[in-house]
């Protein structure tokens, strides 16, 4: 992936993954509920995979998973031909932090008179399992990404890191695979100082540039993890990859940022 010329991209889930190498525990959540407002550039499907996102951050909150909520929407993409054929598995969402297995799903359209506007509900009950050692005071601040994107719109954002000085990854996807946007030639790892504001990107040598290859929106979905010490990846960046990466961190030592986006 060209770091000048970002494609937009529908995103490859894969339902297995390696379980996580640290302790953890379980807890029950029922009823963890999310919704997302229908508008002119939200259509049903997206305000519902928005509200499932929504409720699976909810059901954290619920076991107590409070800080550096990060929540994977669970979407698997098939090609055939030049289609892609759209599946929603309500297994092995992850979260930095815990890992939500929903058992039950429950999916309503609600019409809120108070704001005169049709909503998508979604209400799960699921096991989180929850890691035990988390630096409460460790945190990973991402400001200036927005929900949806024009084609031609230039991405930035500004992040800030709580509590340690760190070091970050920023990985993005697309349909063909992955790429580690930062550190790279133009940008090199550099150790970021604990509650000052980088603007991303670090350079004016790079220009995130937002471009869809259909006529149709396309999803985006980023990662930004921090972690204390130096850790470098150096596997092939692909999804699995990457969890397999962070999980190998102590939760104590890393933070993250999750989010997903639409070109229009």
């Amino acid at each position: 992936m060209n770091r000048n010329n970002l494609i937009g991209w529908i995103f490859l889930v894969i339902c297995t993954i390696a379980a996580p190498l640290h302790a953890q525990n379980s807890v029950k959540v029922k009823g963890a509920q999310g919704r997302w407002q229908v508008s002119e550039e939200i259509t049903l499907k997206e305000a519902e995979e928005r509200a499932f996102m929504e409720a699976k951050k909810e059901a954290l909150r619920k076991a107590g998973v409070m800080e550096n909520v990060w929540s994977v929407f669970g979407q698997i993409s098939q090609e055939s031909g030049t289609e892609f054929h759209e599946a929603y598995s309500q297994m092995n969402v992850l979260a930095i932090g815990g890992m939500v297995n929903v058992s039950n799903k429950k999916v309503e359209e609600v019409w809120d008179t108070n704001t005169r506007s049709l909503y998508k509900v979604v209400t799960i009950d699921a096991v989180v399992q929850k890691e035990e050692k988390v630096d409460k005071s460790y945190a990973l601040e991402v400001k200036g990404v927005a929900n949806l994107y024009k084609e031609g719109d230039v991405f930035t954002c500004t992040l800030k890191v709580h509590g340690t000085d760190s070091y970050l990854k920023f990985f993005w996807f697309d349909s063909t695979g992955g790429a580690l946007l930062y550190p790279n030639t133009y940008e090199p790892n550099t150790l970021l100082q604990a509650e000052k504001e980088y603007s991303i990107p670090f350079s004016n040598a790079v220009d995130y540039r937002m471009e869809k290859q259909g006529k149709e929106s396309e999803k985006i979905n980023m990662m930004m993890v921090a972690t204390k010490e130096n850790i470098p990846f150096t596997d092939e960046v692909t999804y699995q990859n990457v969890l397999k990466w962070v999980y190998s961190i102590p939760n104590d030592k890393r933070c993250a940022f999750y989010d997903m986006i639409l070109i229009k």
